[in-house]
């Protein structure tokens, strides 16, 4: 398994138990969880991957990465809560 990056959310606090799912060519290669840490481990090869992330309370999202062995990723949610006031 391979640290492929880290999930967090606007704040940049690691957010935990994240479902990640890799796409290759249209298919799906791996869907795995981030841990305590926010840390995602995939079982995938370096390249280019599409990366859907999905946890309640946040907005979904789905993006294009190029996965390295030495440069971990960082994934960013956006929680479904205000903000703040206009």
């Amino acid at each position: 398994m391979m640290l492929v990056g880290y999930v967090s959310d606007e704040r940049y606090v690691a957010v935990a138990d994240v479902l990640l799912e890799f796409e290759r060519e249209g298919r799906s290669v791996a869907i795995v969880r981030s841990t305590p840490r926010g840390a995602v481990y995939a079982d995938v090869v370096p390249g280019q991957y599409r990366v859907t992330l999905v946890k309640d309370g946040f907005g979904s999202k789905s993006i294009t990465v190029n996965v390295a062995a030495d440069a971990p990723q960082q994934f960013r949610l956006l929680s479904d809560c205000l903000l703040g006031y206009a």
